[in-house]
């Protein structure tokens, strides 16, 4: 598989996580931004970093975006640098873009751009929370759409000391049961270390109190299991 290569525009506390998540993935990562405190922070760990104003056509293509094998255009609250950046992208005719945005208005101008792919970190932050706000003990999700996800709980105390099969998950909750992930403690204060998976558990497999149940299953479901174990 060949190196991929990604420029990101607008080093914010998004773009900034971003670049430099995609470099720990092996990326080629280009970051870009205008403030050069920002471009100091990231310069180590990215593969290359430039204090540049992506508004300028000229700028980008010096820089060699084509090259890439997506954009993404993380500017946040300058909406006038957004809108220029990525119409000088389209000009320059970038294989790959995708934009976020921080205002209905600034969604439906990206979609009137015909900007396909949209970044919504914030509604999709708001979500999550809502989520977990209306899911007390719930750990993590992975909305898969608006009916079905996959939710990390942990073991109710109902469940310890007893297997898989009886307590049978799919009979009794209509939920399915993914994996197990156990929480590995050290520490004088039993500060999680990590989280280890265990892979896909047998029927036999008994339940104890490390244990984080990762199921799938309908929202209605887990809410109705969350509120029996509660």
């Amino acid at each position: 598989m060949k190196n991929q290569k990604f420029c990101v525009i607008g080093l914010g506390y998004f773009g900034y996580n971003l670049a430099v998540y995609l470099t720990e993935q092996g990326a080629e990562v280009l970051a870009i931004d205008n403030k050069p405190d920002i471009i100091d922070l990231i310069k180590d760990k990215v593969s290359v970093a430039v204090q540049a104003n992506s508004s300028d056509i000229k700028v980008l293509r010096n820089l060699g975006i084509n090259d890439m094998d997506a954009v993404i255009v993380a500017i946040g609250e300058d909406f006038e640098a957004s809108i220029n950046t990525l119409a000088n992208l389209q000009e320059i005719g970038s294989k790959r873009v995708i934009a976020r945005v921080i205002s209905p208005i600034h969604e439906r101008l990206m979609k009137l751009m015909g900007v396909n792919e949209i970044l919504l970190p914030e509604a999709e932050a708001a979500k999550h929370l809502t989520n977990k706000l209306v899911i007390p003990d719930l750990l993590d999700f992975i909305e898969l759409d608006n009916n079905y996800g996959i939710f990390e709980i942990n073991a109710p105390n109902a469940f310890i000391g007893k297997s898989l099969i009886e307590i049978n998950l799919r009979s009794n909750f209509n939920l399915n049961l993914v994996t197990l992930k156990k929480e590995t403690k050290k520490g004088l204060f039993f500060k999680i270390e990590k989280d280890s998976i265990i892979g896909i558990p047998s029927p036999e497999y008994v339940f104890n109190e490390q244990d984080i149940l990762v199921i799938f299953g309908s929202k209605k479901d887990i809410e109705k299991f969350m509120n029996v174990h509660r």
